[in-house]
C-alpha cells in the first residue's frame, strides 16, 4: 500500500491503496487544515471534553528519547486531528511501545497494545522476504522471466509478458498501469483470478525495465508466483515462510480473525471534519501488496530480523546474509532529486554517515511508517488511523532521528515523506514562458489525467478523473484539483504545494512522462498552446 508519501497520496492499490490524497493536495492549499463541524469546532474536538488530553499509554519509566518522540506525536495528533496512533521504537536492544487515542470516533474505544492496524504496503516487504526465501531455496530465480513459472501469463503488451522478470516486479519497473483495485472474491483463487482476468487489461505506460514507477499489481503477481512454486495459497505460504518463523503471531490477513480482535477503523477529512472511512477491508487479491494487519510488537520483531544476520529468533536460518543485504541494496534510481532509491523491495535512503531502510503503507484511512537503520540497531514503526498522515509522520521521524541517531539538519530529510516532498523554504527557479510551453500537454492513465497549460507566464495543472465502475473507492474522496500553479525547483523538476513533480524525458530528449505519486503518466497529447 502505500508508503510512502507519494505511495500514500497516489496509489489505489495502496490505499487499498488511492489517488485521493494527491487530489486533495491539488484541490486545496494547506490540506492539513481540518474543516469545522457544526458550531465551529472540528468533529474530533467534539469527541473529547474541552481541554482533555489525548489518552495514551506512555510508560512512567519511558526513556527520555522515547518520551520526547511520543510527546511530539501527541502534539502532531492534536494539530492534525488524528483520532489514534501506535508507536514502537527499538534502540540499543530496548523496545518501547505506546498507544494513543481511540480506535474509532464512532465507538471511542481506546487503542491498546493489542489493537490491530492495517499496515498497507509495508506488506510488500513481507512478500519480498518470502520471495527472497524462495530464491535462496532455489525455487525462484531473481532474473528469471515470470513465464518460467507462469507460462500462461498474459499482459496487454505481449513483449512485456514474455520478458518481465522477478527483479522487475520487486523493483517496480514493470511499467504497466497498476492502480486497479477491484474485487475477485474472497476465495483461495482470488489472486489467480486477478492475474488471469485483470492484469491483461492494463495498458503499458513505460518501457519495461526503463524506469521506476510504483506498481501495486506487480506484487499481486509476485503473490501468484509464491502460490505456484509452493503449492499453497499466498496466505499459507507467507505464514510458513515469514510469519511463523519470526514469531509474529499477532499479524494476520484474515478478516474473520481481525473481527475477533481489537482493531482500528480508518478516518478521513470529510465535510463535517474527521469521519470514519469505508470500506474497512481490502479485497483478498490485494493481500500481497497491502493486506496484512498487525501490532507494533510484531513489527519490531520483523525489524529485528532485518537488522540481523538472516536467522530467526530460534536460530534457524531464513535468509543468507548476502540475500538479506541485497534486499536493502539500491537497484533503481527514483526521479526527482530524492535521496531515495529502490531496493528489493525496500526503499533505501543514503544520508551523510547513515543509511535508512524503509517502507510505508496506506489503506482506506490508515497509514504506516516503518524504518530501520542497519548497523545502528534502530527501528521505528508508527501506525495512524487517519489520512492524510504525512505531516504526522514527518514530525515523528524527525524527532526520532535527532534523538536516537544524532541527525540535525539532515534529519529534516529523513524518512519517506520528507525525502519525497519539497522542504519548506526550498528556493525556486524562474522558467521563461517560452520554455514552459514544452511542459504543457495532457498526461494520461486509465483513471486520471493531468492537463498542464501555460497561462500568464505560469504553468498550471488540472486533474481529471475517470471513474471506473469496477473500482472500489473510499467513502471520502476530495474533488479533483482545478487550475493549480506549478512551480519549479530546477529544470524538469516541478512541485505543486509540497508535492514534487518530475518531468521525465525519452532517450531522444523529448518529454515523455510526468511523475506524480511515484507513478509515471505518459504524455498522451502534444503541447497545449
Amino acid at each position: 500500500m502505500g508508503t510512502d508519501y507519494f505511495e500514500r497520496i497516489a496509489a489505489p492499490t495502496d490505499r487499498c491503496p488511492s489517488r485521493r490524497q494527491l487530489l486533495a493536495t491539488f484541490a486545496t492549499a494547506g490540506a492539513a487544515v481540518l474543516a469545522p463541524a457544526a458550531g465551529g469546532q472540528p468533529a474530533w474536538a467534539l469527541q473529547r471534553p474541552p481541554g482533555a488530553a489525548i489518552p495514551h499509554t506512555i510508560a512512567p519509566d519511558a526513556s527520555r528519547c522515547f518520551r520526547a518522540v511520543a510527546e511530539r506525536l501527541l502534539a502532531a495528533m492534536e494539530e492534525h486531528q488524528v483520532p489514534g496512533a501506535a508507536l514502537g521504537i527499538l534502540a540499543d536492544g530496548r523496545e518501547e511501545h505506546a498507544t494513543f487515542g481511540v480506535a474509532s470516533l464512532k465507538t471511542n474505544a481506546p487503542i491498546t497494545a493489542d489493537t490491530r492496524f492495517q499496515i498497507g504496503s509495508l506488506t510488500k516487504t513481507y512478500t519480498g522476504t518470502a520471495v527472497m526465501r524462495l530464491i535462496d531455496q532455489g525455487k525462484l530465480d531473481l532474473d528469471a522471466t515470470v513465464r518460467t513459472y507462469l507460462p500462461n501469463l498474459q499482459l496487454m503488451d505481449e513483449d512485456v509478458a514474455a520478458r518481465v522478470t522477478v527483479r522487475h516486479l520487486l523493483t517496480h519497473t514493470g511499467g504497466w498501469w497498476a492502480d486497479d483495485i477491484s474485487d475477485t472474491g474472497n476465495g483461495d483463487d482470488a489472486i489467480a483470478r486477478y492475474v488471469a482476468e485483470r492484469l491483461p487489461t492494463f495498458p503499458q505506460l513505460a518501457p519495461l525495465g526503463a524506469f521506476f514507477s510504483y506498481n501495486n499489481t506487480g506484487f499481486t503477481l509476485l503473490g501468484r508466483l509464491i502460490e505456484v512454486v509452493t503449492g499453497q495459497t499466498y496466505r499459507a505460504a507467507v505464514q510458513d515462510l515469514v510469519l511463523n518463523p519470526l514469531g509474529t503471531g499477532e499479524s494476520t490477513f484474515a478478516r474473520e480473525e481481525v473481527e475477533q480482535l481489537p482493531h482500528v477503523v480508518g478516518h478521513g477529512r470529510g465535510s463535517q471534519g474527521m469521519e470514519v472511512v469505508t470500506p474497512l477491508y481490502c479485497p483478498r487479491n490485494v493481500d500481497p501488496a497491502g493486506g496484512l494487519w498487525s501490532t507494533t510488537r510484531d513489527q519490531l520483531r520483523y525489524a529485528r530480523f532485518h537488522l540481523g544476520d538472516g536467522t530467526a529468533p530460534g536460530g534457524s536460518r531464513l535468509l543468507a546474509p548476502h540475500t538479506l543485504g541485497l534486499m536493502r541494496t539500491p537497484q533503481v534510481a527514483i526521479f526527482g532529486g530524492s535521496t531515495l532509491a529502490m531496493g528489493l523491495p525496500w526503499f533505501v535512503q543514503d544520508l551523510p554517515g547513515l543509511q535508512l531502510v524503509m517502507h510505508g503503507g496506506d489503506t482506506f484511512g490508515q497509514h504506516t511508517a516503518f524504518m530501520f537503520a542497519p548497523w545502528r540497531g534502530f527501528a521505528l514503526v508508527l501506525f495512524v488511523n487517519a489520512e492524510p498522515a504525512d505531516l504526522v509522520e514527518v514530525a515523528v521521524v524527525n524527532e526520532a532521528v535527532q534523538r536516537y541517531l544524532g541527525l540535525s539538519q539532515v534529519g529534516a530529510q529523513a524518512g519517506f515523506s520528507a525525502a519525497l516532498g519539497a522542504p519548506t523554504g526550498t528556493p525556486t527557479v524562474v522558467v521563461p514562458a517560452d520554455e514552459l510551453a514544452q511542459y504543457a500537454g495532457r498526461y494520461s492513465a486509465p483513471d486520471t489525467a493531468y492537463v498542464l497549460r501555460v497561462e500568464n507566464g505560469r504553468l498550471r495543472i488540472t486533474v481529471e478523473q475517470t471513474l471506473r465502475p469496477e473500482q472500489i473507492m473510499s467513502s471520502i474522496a476530495p474533488p479533483p484539483g482545478q487550475d493549480v500553479p506549478v512551480s519549479f525547483l530546477a529544470t524538469d523538476l516541478g512541485f505543486v504545494e509540497h508535492v514534487v513533480v518530475p518531468f521525465v524525458r525519452k532517450p531522444n530528449g523529448h518529454l515523455g512522462w510526468i511523475q506524480i505519486g511515484l507513478r509515471l503518466q505518459p504524455r498522451s497529447e502534444p503541447p497545449l498552446r
